[in-house]
Formats: structure tokens, C-alpha cells, sequence
């Protein structure tokens, strides 16, 4: 399975729309949002892709935002959730306080085994990591706000093969 990843976008519809381009042309099966989508209008440009969808619920996130991804067919998850999708198990959150603490989090439930993969966001930097077997993976900023950088990454679930693309 495939998988699009993205997080950190802040109401940058380009992005947004930039993102979902890759995830198309690439024929991913699902996008995940790691949170701060921000406001509702930014969802439209997701819900309008067609590819099924989960959005985490980030630290800039409006309730009306929420309220949206459910009523559309959205999945709607708190942070943290488990998941397994596809055989797999991932941990995915969006993040907390300084961005070494969220880092050090990520790293620590990968030690623990548990996890196939531990998807974060938060931090808006780039982290790929493989912890004990278990892949750590934050795809960055997708708005480029913090550090100029706008990012995506895939996961492929059977092949455990993560990249990242530039928008």
C-alpha cells in the first residue's frame, strides 16, 4: 500500500494542491494529514482529490475544521492513534510543545518495538529514521514557512521504502 503523508500545511492551498498532484500522479491509496490543516477551506482541495483521507487533529486546528472532516467522510483521529493499514501497525501524532521533545517521542515508540511505523509532524523538519525495524517519519512542512522547505513524503508499506518530495 501506498501511502501519502503530509502535515504542517497551514492554509497553503498550493501546497496543499501540489501535494495532492504527487499523490495522484503516483497513484497513492490513501493520504494521511498529520495536523494543522488549519482552517476549513484548506480541506476542500482534499476533499475534492478523491483519494481517501485521515487528518489528525493538530495544535492549530479549528473544531470547525473537525466538525468538516467528519460530515464530508473524512476519518478524524485525536492524537495519538494506532493504526494498522494494510498488516501494518503505525503510531501517528501530530506533536507537542518544543520540537525536540515530539523528536525524542517519535524515537522513543519506535524503540518500543510495537510499531512498523511512527508518523509525526509538528517539528516542520524533514525526519526519516529507521529505530530498531521500526520506521520514524516526519515529512516536514508542507506551507515552507519555518525553514523554506515544502514537503511530502510516501510510504510504501510492503517495501518499507519512504520518500521525500519537494513541491
Amino acid at each position: 500500500m501506498l501511502i501519502g503523508v503530509i502535515s504542517d500545511s497551514h492554509d497553503d492551498i498550493e501546497s496543499i494542491e501540489r501535494a495532492l498532484e504527487i499523490f495522484q500522479r503516483i497513484g497513492v491509496d490513501e493520504v494521511i494529514h498529520l495536523g494543522d490543516l488549519i482552517s476549513p477551506f484548506a480541506l476542500v482541495p482534499i476533499l475534492n482529490s478523491g483519494i481517501p483521507f485521515r487528518i489528525l487533529r493538530g495544535n492549530n486546528d479549528s473544531e470547525v475544521l473537525v466538525a468538516l472532516m467528519v460530515s464530508e467522510g473524512g476519518i478524524y483521529h485525536p492524537s495519538p492513534v494506532e493504526l494498522e493499514i494494510n498488516g501494518k501497525k503505525l503510531l501517528i501524532f501530530h506533536g507537542f510543545g518544543e520540537k525536540d521533545l515530539t523528536k525524542f517521542v517519535a524515537i522513543s515508540l519506535a524503540r518500543s518495538g510495537r510499531f512498523d511505523f511512527v508518523l509525526y509532524g509538528h517539528t516542520h523538519e524533514v525526519h526519516v529514521e529507521e529505530v530498531n525495524g521500526t520506521f520514524v517519519v516526519n515529512p516536514g512542512e508542507a506551507c515552507g514557512k519555518l525553514t523554506g522547505r515544502r514537503t511530502v513524503a510516501t510510504i510504501d508499506t510492503e517495501e518499507k521504502k519512504i520518500e521525500i518530495f519537494d513541491l
